[in-house]
């Protein structure tokens, strides 16, 4: 009996020890189940974050994009654009009036893109004029304080007065804002630091400066050419439009010029100028081209106003003045005469003087030759 009672008390043991072993695996692999559970589904949310942090950034900056549905499908009038300033969302710091009129009157080129530009994992906001050789100018920096985009720095050619302002922009969070005269170059610079956060940026320095031709202008701020970003490689995406009626694509309507016309141009132009005693008209206006966002008609019964006008080459376009061709003849300085050959919005045909020689801002207005005049009107209506 002895025996078999040591026997049971054994037997006991044993079982217990065994239901124990079994349970203690079993918690063991719930665990790890748990365990696993847990980091898949915080990888789940890590990931559902990082996603809805990127698509909330275009939520976080859509002040700055109603604005710019607004500029971008004002007309290229002077009239219009003052009262769309008016129209704009206050923030902070205001668009300048001049970045306003330049974004209108160049409104096929303007793009946006994102940047990181300091590292934090929040990304700026980029506004850019696309260049002809593929290259941005930055005309606008944004960045959030709080979750509120604040405009840093912009950049833009005033129209008259010759206000400057453009930015250089370093790795690491840096931006150089420069602004200065084209009269006398002076001007003042200011470098800020974008601070991790969303926290209000810092002012580093500030002091004098003279542009263009100042190659100091990094090291003055403490900083190297070798720093500047490479806008080129962002990813550059235009703005989404507010116009929902249908327009006429520029390959759907009949060019009213091209290059055998531009050709038989240049023929005429170096007989008529021979005949005038002026021979050397040269394509382009060879004394320092601007661009036709300065120009501006020259008045004798009032104040100038700057002209709704575009470069083309086909004579297709959206501004009032499609300007096809330019000649002049720098070289006879100072008598020079240059002229703009221009097709309007409703067809007609328009040769333009400008007796301007001092470059930045030219002023125009309807040549009194009319035997170029008529040479111009004939060549656009030939078929």
């Amino acid at each position: 009996m002895e025996e078999k009672g040591i026997l049971g008390v054994l037997l006991v043991l044993f079982m217990s020890l065994f239901m124990f072993g079994c349970s203690n695996h079993s918690s063991e692999n719930s665990n790890q189940g748990l365990s696993l559970s847990t980091t898949v589904s915080q990888s789940n949310i890590n990931e559902q974050t990082s996603v809805e942090s990127k698509k909330n950034f275009k939520e976080f900056y859509k002040p700055v994009f109603d604005n710019y549905q607004k500029i971008l499908s004002t007309p290229k009038d002077v009239n219009a654009i003052s009262d769309l300033y008016k129209s704009l969302q206050g923030t902070e710091r205001p668009i300048n009036s001049w970045s306003l009129e330049n974004a209108v009157f160049q409104s096929d080129k303007m793009s946006y893109a994102y940047a990181d530009l300091n590292q934090d994992g929040v990304e700026e906001l980029l506004i850019g004029v696309e260049q002809s050789n593929g290259d941005y100018f930055i005309s606008g920096l944004y960045y959030l304080v709080n979750e509120k985009p604040i405009l840093l720095a912009e950049g833009f050619v005033a129209g008259h007065g010759g206000a400057r302002n453009s930015m250089n922009i370093y790795k690491g969070g840096d931006i150089l804002e420069l602004s200065w005269s084209s009269g006398t170059g002076e001007g003042r610079g200011v470098l800020y630091h974008l601070n991790l956060n969303q926290q209000v940026a810092s002012k580093l320095q500030e002091q004098d400066i003279r542009v263009p031709g100042n190659k100091s202008l990094h090291s003055d701020f403490g900083k190297t050419e070798a720093e500047l970003m490479n806008f080129k490689q962002l990813d550059w995406q235009k703005f989404e439009s507010s116009t929902s009626s249908k327009t006429i694509s520029s390959e759907e309507q009949i060019a009213p010029w091209n290059a055998s016309k531009s050709a038989k141009l240049e023929a005429f132009i170096k007989g008529w100028g021979e005949r005038l005693g002026q021979p050397n008209y040269q394509k382009g206006i060879s004394g320092g081209d601007v661009g036709a966002d300065h120009l501006y008609t020259l008045r004798d019964d009032g104040p100038s106003e700057k002209m709704n006008a575009e470069y083309t080459e086909t004579g297709l376009g959206n501004a009032q003045y499609r300007i096809v061709e330019r000649y002049s003849n720098w070289d006879k300085y100072p008598d020079v005469h240059s002229y703009f050959f221009a097709i309007t919005n409703t067809g007609e045909t328009i040769v333009f003087h400008s007796p301007t020689t001092n470059g930045g801002i030219m002023y125009l207005k309807p040549t009194e030759n009319t035997e170029i005049q008529a040479e111009f009107k004939r060549l656009v209506e030939e078929e």
